[in-house]
């Protein structure tokens, strides 16, 4: 899939499946973190295995159980950074080496469908508000969806790297026509408030794709600034 592919550099590995299809029989050491969830759960869950799997095969790794933790995060192996994302009808999934200079990735896949209008006040800053009442009326919604994805794909990306449990007014995201800026709000371990960080987004073939990278140290991250991003554009 070009389009998850152009959301990272070389040396990550990416891949994608549909949830509904069949997929390879799923890992024993993996089934106990889903046995009594819905079916269609399992299948999403034993896709986005597959994905990553996949994802780790492109780089020269061999494929491995990738178990959940308490917080149901993926646990890599040793070395291994990655994230899964999924919605109803398509799975992915991105990894990279640690050796490559890669802290974390942040993916995530969302419908290109309008995001309901209840939820807006809940996920989007007075600031992203108001940029949202400045684009056509037609696209508001969908872009408040694109906005909502960045969010996500940022929050899984610094999670593992310093363990806070952002909130969605904690973010403000500012979408360009392939990329998004993130400007924290709040500071979150080693991530100082005000730092912004860039990804990349695509809205094709019925998808919003956003994901992030981050590089690490041992003192929780080495984050690059950008300071002349507009966040209004």
């Amino acid at each position: 899939m070009e389009a998850l592919r152009a959301l990272f550099a070389e040396g990550v590995g990416t891949a994608c499946c549909d949830p509904r299809a069949a997929v390879a029989r799923p890992y024993r050491e993996e089934e106990r973190f889903v046995e009594r969830a819905v079916d269609s759960r399992r299948r999403e869950f034993h896709a986005g295995r597959a994905c990553a799997r996949m994802a780790m095969s492109a780089l020269g790794l061999e494929g491995v159980a990738i178990p959940a933790a308490p917080d149901r995060a993926p646990v890599w192996p040793e070395g291994v950074v990655g994230s899964i994302s999924h919605c109803a009808t398509l799975c992915v999934a991105a990894v990279a080496l640690v050796r490559d200079g890669y802290g974390s990735i942040g993916l995530d896949v969302e419908p290109a469908e309008p995001l309901p209008a209840d939820l807006v006040e809940t996920i989007c800053t007075p600031e992203e508000e108001a940029w949202l009442g400045r684009q056509p009326p037609e696209r508001r919604m969908l872009l408040a969806r694109a906005i909502f994805s960045a969010k996500e794909s940022l929050y899984k990306c610094q999670y593992p790297l310093t363990g806070v449990l952002l909130d969605f007014q904690d973010i403000d995201i500012a979408l360009h026509a392939s990329s998004y800026h993130a400007r924290f709000r709040r500071d979150a371990a080693g991530i100082a408030r005000g730092t912004i960080l860039e990804g990349r987004l695509t809205i094709e073939d019925g998808y919003i794709l956003t994901g992030l990278t981050m590089t690490a140290s041992r003192h929780a991250g080495l984050f690059r600034r950008l300071e002349t991003a507009n966040l209004t554009d």
